[in-house]
């Protein structure tokens, strides 16, 4: 079995993305190439926040490995907090597979999504997540070296998905 991530690169340094220029966002989002058949929709509009204003979420400890013999990803998270004024959006988790480099804030980027996890439920103030733990199915899968990043998305009333939260994990993984 192949599963590339060892123990040691699995710990990421969690970035939080405060209230930011709707423009700086939107322009980071587009360069972000994910599935749009993997986007879930809601018919509530109080699972969405403001369109353009993410959460503040802390995240701690977080890993994730793929199995090339199962074509499954897992990504786990030791804890999801929310400090915002406010309830969170709805919440899911990507695995994306940057070919250019780590993420910032207003940097472009390509590569692929490797994975997506279930949509949780928005979070209250100050509450939290635990021990969180999604496995799910491969999206696609393109050989070469990659630069892995976890981002947290929150869904807008709008029904989009706004990056809440980041992790640039530290080791390239190369995918077969």
């Amino acid at each position: 079995m192949y599963t590339f991530c060892s123990d040691k690169c699995r710990t990421a340094t969690w970035h939080k993305i405060g209230v930011k220029d709707r423009n700086s966002l939107d322009s980071t989002e587009s360069e972000i190439d994910i599935d749009n058949a993997s986007t879930v929709s809601f018919e509530k509009k109080e699972t969405g926040v403001k369109s353009g204003s993410p959460s503040k979420l802390i995240i701690q400890n977080a890993e994730y490995s793929y199995s090339a013999k199962s074509d499954r990803v897992t990504i786990k998270i030791g804890s999801l907090q929310n400090k915002s004024g406010g309830k969170s959006g709805s919440l899911r988790f990507e695995l994306f597979m940057s070919k250019t480099g780590p993420y910032a804030p207003g940097s472009k980027i390509s590569g692929f999504t490797l994975g997506i996890s279930n949509t949780y439920e928005p979070l209250r103030v100050n509450s939290a997540y635990t021990n969180i733990t999604s496995t799910v199915r491969s999206l696609e899968k393109k050989s070469g070296s990659y630069r892995p990043i976890l981002f947290v998305k929150e869904q807008n009333e709008d029904n989009s998905w706004k990056i809440a939260a980041y992790a640039n994990f530290p080791k390239t993984e190369k995918i077969l």
